[in-house]
C-alpha cells in the first residue's frame, strides 16, 4: 500500500510531496497523463500554505494591537484607581471607592482575563453614570469607555481570526485526506501498467517516503 501522507502535515510540505510526484510521473512516457492530477493538488497545496500564512499573520498582527489594548486598559485602571482614592481622600472604606472596587483593587482588576476586563470597565462606566456631571464621571466616562472599546474590539477581531484559522484546519484536514485517496488510486493504476515489477512502482511514489542518507546521494554534495 502507499505510504500515507500524516494527516498534520502542513499544507506546503503535502504540497511539495504532490508537485514530485507530478514530476516523477510526467518524466515517463507511459505516466505522463497521471501526472495532471498531482500538479492540481500541488496547486491547491500552496493555495492553502499561502492563506495560512496570511490568517496566521493576521493573528500575529491582532495579538500585537491587543497586548497594547490592554497595556491602555490596565494603565487607565491603574489612574483611574488612583482619582478614587484622591476623591476618598486614601480611605477605602467609603464611597466612591466602595462604589467601584467594592470586593477587589485596582491592581487586582488589571491581573483580570481580557473577557473579564472587558466587562468590568463596562460596569464602572455604568457605575459613574448614575452621577452625571461629576468630576469622576466628566473626567472618567470618556477614558474608561475608549479603553474598553478599544480592547474589545482587539479582542473580538482575535477571536474572528483564530475562528477563521480553526476552519482553515479543517480544509487542510481534508485536503490531507485527498492526497493520501488519490495516493491510493494511483499505486492501483501504477500496478496495473506496471504489472511484476515493485520497484518501478515504488518509484514514482518515493516522495512519500522518508528520505535516507545513500553513499551515491548526489544531494549531500558527494562526488558522482
Amino acid at each position: 500500500m502507499a505510504t500515507h501522507l500524516r494527516e498534520d502535515m502542513a499544507a506546503q510540505t503535502a504540497a511539495d510531496t504532490s508537485d514530485a510526484i507530478a514530476s516523477a510521473l510526467d518524466s515517463d512516457p507511459i505516466t505522463k497523463p497521471l501526472a495532471s492530477l498531482w500538479d492540481a493538488l500541488a496547486q491547491k497545496g500552496d493555495g492553502l500554505a499561502e492563506q495560512r500564512r496570511g490568517l496566521e499573520r493576521k493573528l500575529a498582527r491582532v495579538r500585537a494591537r491587543l497586548a497594547v489594548a490592554d497595556a491602555r486598559w490596565d494603565g487607565e485602571t491603574a489612574a483611574f484607581g488612583r482619582d478614587v482614592v484622591n476623591e476618598t481622600d486614601g480611605r477605602r472604606d467609603r464611597p466612591p471607592y466602595t462604589r467601584f472596587f467594592a470586593g477587589v483593587t485596582p491592581s487586582d482588576v488589571q491581573a483580570f482575563g481580557v473577557d473579564r476586563e472587558v466587562k468590568q470597565g463596562r460596569a464602572w462606566v455604568e457605575e459613574l453614570a448614575r452621577e452625571p456631571g461629576s468630576a469622576l464621571e466628566t473626567k472618567w466616562t470618556p477614558r474608561l469607555s475608549g479603553a474598553t472599546d478599544t480592547l474589545e474590539g482587539c479582542n473580538k477581531e482575535r477571536g474572528a481570526v483564530m475562528g477563521a484559522l480553526a476552519l482553515h484546519g479543517t480544509t487542510e484536514l481534508l485536503y490531507i485526506g485527498e492526497i493520501n485517496l488519490e495516493l491510493d488510486k494511483l499505486e492501483g493504476a501504477l500496478l496495473q501498467l506496471f504489472p511484476g515489477q515493485p520497484k518501478r512502482v515504488a518509484s514514482f511514489l518515493s516522495a512519500t517516503k522518508p528520505r535516507r542518507k545513500r553513499k551515491d546521494d548526489d544531494d549531500e554534495g558527494g562526488e558522482g
